[in-house]
C-alpha cells in the first residue's frame, strides 16, 4: 500500500534493498554468487511476505476485519508455537520495522535513536532497545492484531525499552499483552522446568485470546521440518569446517540463520535449504574453494554491526580475513524430539532460551568463552571479536575475555573491530577500518591485498 510509505518512515528504508544486496555480494563469483542470492531470495521473500500481511491488518490503514487473524511477536521470539494455530498468520514486528533498518540504510538507525534519547532513554546502552523504542516515540509500529506476544529479550538493555514498547504495541493497553520470558542461564537444569512453563502458559494465553485450542498435529509437523532443515545446515557446517568452500559469504550466512531462527521452517525456507545444501555438495566435489585469497579463516564472536554488515566483505577483500562462521549463526539448531508431547516442548522451550546474542554472551561466561571451541571446530587461526561498545553484558565480562584471549594467543589470532550495532556515528566504518588496519600492520606485520581498500571515505554512504 502507498499509504504506508506515507505513514511509516521506515518503510523508506526498503526502496534501497538494491543497494544492500549489492554490499552483500560484493565480489561474490560463481557458485558462491548462486548461493548467496538463493539465501537473500529467500529474506527477501520472507520480508515482502510479512511486511504485505502488516499492512494488510492495520488498523491505522483501515483494516478493521483481517487484523483479528494475525498474531504480532516481539523480535528474538521465534514463531515456532504459532504453527499450532493454522489459520493465524504471525507477524514479528520489530524485526521489520526496527532491526532491519541500517541493513538497509546506515542512517536511518541513528534517526530513531535521537527519538529514543529525546525522551530520556540512555544512549549509552545497546542501540537495538534504542531504534525499537524510536519507532515506538514516532508512533510508527502498525497497529495489528487484538493481542502482542513479547519476551524478555536477549539482554538487560532491553528492560529499558518495556513501558514505552508497551504503550505503543498494546495500545496503551487495550490489547491483551503475554510476555514469554525465558531465563538467560539456559542450561541450568534448575531453570529447564520454568522454560517449559513459560512455553505452555504462551500457549494457553494464546488459545484463551485466540479461541482455538493448539493444534498438536500442525505443530509436530512444523517441528519435524525445522529438524530437516537444521539437519541439512550442520551439514553445510561440516563443509565450511573442513573445506575451504565457504558457500554462504560472513553476511548472507549469518542472517540467513538469524531469519530462520525467527521464521520457523517455511515454504521460503524449505525451499532454499535443499537448492542450497545440493550447490555445496557439487562446490566440494568439484574442489572448489571460494576463499583463493584468504590468509586467515576467522570465526567472528559477540554481536556484529547491522550498519556495517558488509565489513565481513572488506575484511576478506582487503586483509584476506575470512569469516567461517559467526556467533548468531550458531543458533537454534538443536534438534527436536517430536515422538512425544513432553519431550517436544522440553526441547522447543530450550530453542527459545537460545536466541540470538544471548546463547553465547550472557547466562553465564562459560558461553563467552565458547569461541576457543568453535574456532577449533571451524579449522580457524584467527578469532574476530566484535565490540559493541553498547553492550553492557560483554563489556561486564571484559576481563576475564581478554584474560582468556591472552592466554590462547599462542593459538589464535585475535583481532577486536569496534562497533555500535546500529548508530553508525558513534563508531563510523571508517574508524572500525582504523582498527584492523593497525593491528594487521603493527602486530601481524602483514601487507593487505588491496592497498585501495585501506583507506577510504564511506561517510556520505548508505
Amino acid at each position: 500500500s502507498a499509504m504506508a510509505f506515507w505513514k511509516y518512515r521506515w518503510m523508506s528504508a526498503y526502496l534501497v534493498a538494491p543497494h544492500m544486496i549489492d554490499k552483500w555480494i560484493s565480489c561474490d563469483r560463481g557458485i558462491q554468487l548462486r548461493c548467496d542470492l538463493i539465501a537473500i531470495d529467500t529474506m527477501i521473500s520472507d520480508t515482502i511476505d510479512i511486511l504485505a500481511k502488516m499492512i494488510r491488518a492495520d488498523r491505522k490503514l483501515g483494516e478493521t476485519k483481517y487484523t483479528a487473524k494475525t498474531i504480532p511477536f516481539d523480535y528474538t521470539l521465534p514463531r515456532h508455537i504459532m504453527n499450532g494455530f493454522p489459520g493465524f498468520d504471525s507477524v514479528n514486528i520489530n524485526q521489520q520495522c526496527a532491526f532491519m533498518l541500517p541493513l538497509l540504510i546506515k542512517q536511518m538507525g541513528s534517526y530513531y535513536v535521537d527519538n529514543s534519547v529525546s525522551v530520556g532513554i540512555p544512549q549509552d546502552m545497546c542501540t537495538l532497545p534504542l531504534v525499537e523504542v524510536g519507532v515506538a516515540v514516532e508512533r510508527e509500529y502498525p497497529d495489528v492484531g487484538n493481542i502482542w506476544l513479547s519476551t524478555n529479550n536477549p539482554c538487560d538493555a532491553n528492560m529499558m525499552d518495556n513501558a514505552a514498547m508497551y504503550r505503543e504495541l498494546s495500545n496503551d493497553g487495550q490489547k491483551a499483552v503475554h510476555a514469554f520470558t525465558t531465563a538467560l542461564m539456559y542450561d541450568d537444569p534448575t531453570t529447564k522446568e520454568l522454560n517449559v512453563h513459560e512455553v505452555y502458559s504462551a500457549i494457553e494465553f494464546l488459545e484463551e485470546h485466540l479461541g482455538q485450542k493448539f493444534n498438536w498435529d500442525t505443530f509436530t509437523e512444523a517441528m519435524k521440518l525445522v529438524n530437516r532443515l537444521n539437519a541439512e545446515e550442520l551439514e553445510r557446517w561440516d563443509i565450511y569446517a573442513n573445506t575451504n568452500f565457504i558457500g554462504l559469504n560472513a553476511v548472507c550466512q549469518g542472517f540467513y540463520r538469524i531469519y530462520f531462527y525467527q521464521q520457523s521452517a517455511n515454504k521460503y525456507f524449505d525451499k532454499s535449504s535443499k537448492k542450497l545444501l545440493k550447490l555445496f555438495y557439487q562446490g566440494v566435489d568439484k574442489g572448489i574453494n571460494t576463499i583463493p585469497y584468504a590468509r586467515h579463516r576467522a570465526v567472528a564472536w559477540s554481536c556484529g554491526s547491522t550498519y556495517y554488515s558488509h565489513g565481513a566483505i572488506w575484511l576478506y577483500n582487503c586483509w584476506g580475513i575470512s569469516l567461517v562462521i559467526n556467533m548468531d549463526s550458531l543458533t537454534g539448531h538443536n534438534l527436536i524430539n517430536t515422538s512425544d508431547r513432553e519431550s517436544m516442548i522440553e526441547d522447543v522451550a530450550d530453542l527459545y532460551a537460545r536466541t540470538p546474542m544471548r546463547t553465547h554472551t550472557v547466562g553465564g561466561n562459560r558461553h563467552l568463552l565458547q569461541v576457543f571451541e568453535t574456532a577449533r571446530k571451524f579449522n580457524c587461526d584467527m578469532i574476530m571479536m566484535y565490540d559493541d561498545i553498547g553492550c553492557k553484558g560483554v563489556a561486564g565480562a571484559q576481563g576475564l575475555l581478554e584474560e582468556e584471549l591472552r592466554a590462547h594467543s599462542d593459538e589464535f589470532h585475535i583481532l577486536w573491530m569496534p562497533h555500535a550495532l546500529m548508530d553508525h556515528r558513534t563508531v563510523s566504518p571508517m574508524d572500525a577500518r582504523k582498527q584492523v588496519n593497525d593491528y594487521m600492520f603493527t602486530v601481524l606485520k602483514e601487507e593487505p591485498l588491496d592497498p585501495t581498500l585501506v583507506d577510504f571515505d564511506d561517510s556520505e554512504g548508505w
